[in-house]
């Protein structure tokens, strides 16, 4: 994907994309963002989270500051499509959850279904509505390529994984 013009995303690994819940739901309208290894989260506007929480059924869990599911909306939870230069990467479910084994970790309920998708704390226009970050990436093998001014995305093995 090139990188994008709009400012600040363009200050960055900035790239455009949309977001889609499911088959239909959409989240995010393409708009610019960036692709960032620092930021643990996958991070989308406070309208655009909205429209997550709306649609996932998710509640805000006070203890960590992240959207909680029962296990019951897990089971029901659908992927999400983020299109990037008109490819669409899934996170499936199971990547959108908050890795099980830590929830203890920050503060969270052992038996507990967090979501790993959260606000970036501003609304969508801003220039910088999104963030892809290591929850992201951690699930396709990306290459930040400066020389051409592009970042480029490759599904993997642990694209579809259900370790968790």
């Amino acid at each position: 994907s090139p990188l994008t013009t709009t400012s600040p995303a363009s200050e960055f690994f900035g790239i455009n994309q949309s977001i889609r819940y499911g088959t239909s739901t959409s989240i995010l309208s393409s708009t610019a963002g960036i692709v960032d290894t620092g930021t643990t989260l996958t991070l989308i506007s406070t309208d655009a989270l909205t429209r997550y929480t709306r649609a996932t059924g998710a509640v805000q869990d006070n203890a960590t500051g992240l959207l909680r599911l029962t296990t019951a909306q897990f089971a029901n939870l659908q992927s999400l499509f983020f299109t990037i230069n008109g490819v669409n990467f899934e996170l499936t479910p199971n990547a959108q959850i908050w890795p099980r084994a830590l929830n203890t970790a920050i503060g969270g309920n052992a038996n507990s279904v967090y979501l790993i998708v959260n606000s970036i704390g501003t609304p969508t226009g801003e220039g910088l509505d999104f963030i892809n970050g290591m929850t992201f990436l951690e699930r396709f093998y990306s290459v930040f390529d400066t020389a051409n001014k592009r970042v480029g995305f490759a599904t993997t093995p642990f694209t579809t994984s259900t370790a968790n």
